[in-house]
């Protein structure tokens, strides 16, 4: 019997890429149908059920983005957001972490976003929901641990596939390939080994940890060239 990963999302590029690497290493890959709510604990169990014997690994995606500045966020994106960040990830991590607490151990490996710590604008809701997501990791790590499943929570950064998420108060998203040290923006498949290590045992020492998987681009200070300042990142005055 082969070993099943589980990714609850297909929406992201990093979360294709890695569904096609990690079934070249003979991993059964399956993917959440869109049908199946994150969010409702009683179908998402019901969808996991048939996996429970093999589950080695779970990756869950953070969700679309909902942009919007504090004050334009309406109710109904509130409760969207409310379920589809912390309510998904809390009803994915109870099913699959006692899943595989039954089997001896496994991953749960939250695929997310710089935007848990780094304010950016323009995405509140989606910020907020990440941070949940981050602690979520943590506190899961306490409770699971102890039976070998490890928890992991990837702060991957800005890629070309995202959602354009420029804001007037943040120049994140201005001229960010020169934000990366590397001077260019991450490749395609650029966290497929690590994803497929965190699955592996030999990960343990990293359980609970955040992972900061962005190539250095928040912890890049330098002058990027010369000309600096919002005119030349392409944001307004």
């Amino acid at each position: 019997m082969r070993p099943t990963v589980i990714f609850t999302s297909a929406s992201m590029a990093e979360a294709r890429d890695a569904r096609s690497y990690l079934s070249s290493l003979d991993y059964e890959v399956v993917t959440v149908p869109g049908e199946v709510c994150l969010w409702d604990e009683q179908a998402l169990g019901a969808f996991a059920a048939p996996y429970a014997s093999s589950l080695c690994g779970v990756v869950h995606p953070a969700p679309e983005r909902i942009l919007g500045s504090v004050e334009s966020v309406s109710e109904a994106q509130w409760d969207r957001a409310a379920n589809e960040g912390p309510l998904a990830a809390w009803c994915v991590t109870k099913v699959f972490c006692g899943l595989m607490k039954e089997n001896g151990g496994g991953s749960m490996i939250y695929l997310n976003s710089i935007h848990a710590e780094k304010p950016v604008g323009n995405g509140a809701l989606f910020s907020m929901g990440c941070a949940a997501a981050q602690m979520l990791s943590r506190e899961a790590n306490q409770d699971y641990a102890q039976f070998n499943v490890r928890t992991f929570f990837i702060q991957k950064g800005i890629t070309r596939t995202d959602p354009d998420s420029k804001s007037p108060v943040s120049a994140v998203y201005f001229g960010t390939d020169l934000r990366y040290p590397q001077r260019e923006m991450p490749k395609e498949g650029y966290l497929n080994g690590l994803i497929a290590f965190l699955l592996t045992p030999q990960a343990a020492p990293l359980s609970g940890a955040d992972l900061r998987a962005d190539g250095g681009m928040t912890m890049f200070y330098t002058h990027r060239r010369k000309v600096e300042g919002r005119r030349y990142l392409g944001m307004p005055d």
